[in-house]
């Protein structure tokens, strides 16, 4: 087992009785997707995230009338409070050191947000993300006049996903008492938990009128950029001809200090551009001996962490690859295929074709190859937190 793989839990067993609806809150549609989806897209992005657990309610026929659990998600039944429910995702985990445990309730947590913790839980052992209270408190007798006002300066308010040490959060809610959530049962059980900061936009779906409140901020700014990437390689006798991530059958492949895919290094810089994250000359420096010969696959899949760490979602791959040699249309559905592979990114948002520079220089008389990337990348304008831990 990795020190740092980390495995998710999503609560999603409650009834939603008091929400009022005839549907389980956690499984309303949002935009057409069912609110649990939302959080497992967040969580599946996340590069060391390997396994998500949802915890469903007991009633299957119930809550499988409504969501269909995607692909490589595994469910556990719940129990009658929130902490057996905890105990079963987390019992479910089987490849996991460290664990967030997440509302399904909060379908808007943001890939920032869930890094601010796995970070802050790497470091202390336990995180939980907290927003400061804005309006003034006051205590209310049972009779309905005020006692008093509430000093604001070291009150916050808990979110969710709270990431801890499996095996320390799992014998900790197997002995605690009633509790709201798993950071107050570590703090009970004499564990110091980091508070790091969270995100208003990441709010819980409790009354109807949150829900309104979600459409807007899921359908909210979007912000849209376009990033473009041009590289060039000769070709060279006796190497691996390596294109779009596909090893083709030839005599020549690509000079380069990588593996010389001209392809997913255009991808690359395209991606750093539109997202403002330098350039890969830059992240993967030729003088640097560790990306000598190096597969750029992975190159392009730690760009696409780094993109996606912005929380930037990729919208749009379109490539043009400048030879003479290789054809592109008899490999392109391949190349597409690899190329979504690589990049987590689904087939239909991604286009290769070929050009030739009619026998015009060096690419035109099979001396080397050029290729051509325009990306888009979007997101949701990010609420800012103010104020200070």
């Amino acid at each position: 087992m990795e020190k740092n793989n980390w495995g998710v839990v999503i609560v999603a067993a409650g009834s939603g009785t008091r929400f009022g609806s005839g549907v389980p809150k956690q499984f309303l549609r949002l935009h057409e997707r069912a609110l649990i989806d939302w959080s497992i897209n967040a969580f599946s992005s996340i590069e060391k995230i390997v396994e998500i657990v949802v915890v469903t309610p007991n009633d299957s026929e119930l809550w499988k009338s409504f969501w269909n659990p995607p692909s490589g998600v595994k469910t556990v039944v719940g129990g009658l409070r929130r902490q057996d429910s905890v105990i079963a995702g987390l019992e479910a985990l089987n490849s996991s050191r460290r664990v967030l445990v997440h509302d399904a309730a909060r379908p808007l947590v943001s890939g920032s947000l869930i890094r601010r913790v796995m970070k802050g839980a790497e470091d202390s052992g336990a995180a939980v993300p907290v927003i400061p209270v804005r309006d003034t408190v006051k205590i209310v007798t049972s009779s309905s006049f005020v006692d008093g006002t509430v000093s604001r300066e070291n009150l916050r308010m808990s979110q969710t996903p709270q990431g801890f040490i499996l095996d320390d959060l799992l014998r900790v809610m197997r002995e605690a008492d009633e509790v709201t959530d798993e950071c107050a049962a570590m703090e009970r059980a004499g564990f110091e938990v980091l508070a790091v900061n969270g995100d208003p936009g990441n709010v819980k779906l409790t009354d109807p009128e949150d829900l309104t409140m979600m459409e807007s901020l899921a359908g909210g700014t979007m912000e849209s950029r376009t990033g473009t990437g041009l590289d060039f390689h000769p070709f060279k006798k006796g190497v691996p001809l390596v294109l779009g991530g596909c090893r083709m059958e030839s005599e020549f492949g690509l000079s380069g200090h990588s593996d010389g895919d001209a392809v997913l290094h255009a991808i690359a810089d395209s991606l750093l551009s539109a997202a403002r994250l330098g350039d890969i000359g830059t992240l993967f420096p030729p003088e640097d001996d560790r990306w000598k010969g190096a597969d750029s696959a992975v190159l392009l899949q730690k760009v696409c962490s780094l993109v996606r760490g912005e929380d930037w979602e990729i919208r749009q791959i379109d490539i043009t690859v400048i030879s003479s040699f290789p054809k592109i249309s008899p490999v392109r559905e391949i190349m597409i295929g690899r190329i979504a592979g690589i990049t987590s990114t689904e087939p239909d948002r991604i286009w290769v074709k070929g050009t030739t520079t009619n026998t015009l220089g060096d690419i035109g008389k099979k001396r080397g190859l050029g290729c051509m990337v325009m990306t888009r990348i979007s997101k949701i304008a990010d609420m800012e937190v103010t104020g200070n831990l």
